[in-house]
């Protein structure tokens, strides 16, 4: 080897900054990974949110139809029953 010793020497300091800048990617790497599962784990639970949220809207929305229609049926009763004694006071009238 015809290598002076200073330039061994000098090879050796490149290949050793190489090797810092290599652990400091890794480093970078494993912290952007976690992250990113951090925020994988955030989206799944706000998934889950917006799922259960529209099950509650559509519980909601199907309960709020259910009092219409009774809100409507009772309304009919009560027209009839109305109806039934407006009629019942006028024969009522007449027989007096």
């Amino acid at each position: 080897a015809n290598d002076s010793p200073g330039q061994v020497e000098a090879q050796l300091q490149v290949v050793q900054k190489l090797e810092e800048k290599e652990r400091g990617l890794q480093s970078a790497l494993g912290a952007v990974e976690k992250e990113l599962a951090l925020r994988s784990q955030a989206l799944e639970l706000h998934k889950r949110k917006a799922v259960e949220a529209a099950q509650l809207a559509e519980d909601l929305r199907a309960q709020g139809e259910h009092v219409q229609a009774r809100l409507r049926e009772l309304q009919v009763c009560a027209a009839e029953n109305r109806a039934a004694k407006d009629k019942e006071s006028l024969s009522l009238k007449r027989a007096q």
